[in-house]
């Protein structure tokens, strides 16, 4: 199942939540940081669906505080065309950042232990003004976590009239 099925197919599990939570948007009448947003946690099998607010988003998706480091961006970049672990090795070995790498990689790994999702600071920031976006175009924004090492976070809206909630 691709990626787009499986938002498909989360949607489809969660339609009365998010029929819902649709109807509720529909009564807001200005885009503002406390407009609700769902987010559908499908890491595990145990699939959980959250509202949360576009303000607070970081209290359900915690904000990484490395991921945007451009030193992660390189690993991040190197794991496309490498294995894991010569990427990793690269990193680490470099006679100029490795270092440093080795901290950041280690607050890295420290962020992932905790379990708690994540995503980066610019996807954060993103979100808000898709949120923006969905609102002006009567949507409901979503955040769906997938499943994966590191998982996937995608975002997405889902037009109100598709929950008979009618333009205001």
């Amino acid at each position: 199942m691709d990626q787009h099925e499986r938002v498909q197919q989360l949607c489809e599990d969660h339609a009365e939540d998010l029929r819902s939570l649709a109807i509720d948007l529909g009564g807001h009448r200005q885009w503002d940081l406390s407009l609700p947003v769902a987010v559908i946690d499908a890491r595990t099998e145990r699939r959980r669906f959250h509202i949360s607010v576009v303000g607070t988003i970081g209290n359900v998706v915690r904000v990484s505080t490395t991921v945007d480091h451009p030193l992660m961006q390189q690993l991040f970049e190197l794991i496309q065309t490498r294995s894991d672990d010569s990427a990793l090795e690269l990193m680490l070995s470099n006679a100029d950042y490795g270092d440093e790498f080795a901290a950041v990689f280690e607050m890295y790994r420290e962020e992932r232990r905790s379990g708690a999702p994540l995503w980066s600071a610019s996807d954060a920031a993103s979100f808000v003004v898709k949120s923006k976006e969905a609102f002006d175009d009567r949507e409901l924004a979503v955040v769906a976590l997938l499943p994966g090492d590191p998982h996937a976070v995608v975002t997405f809206g889902i037009p109100l009239a598709y929950y008979g909630v009618a333009s205001g």
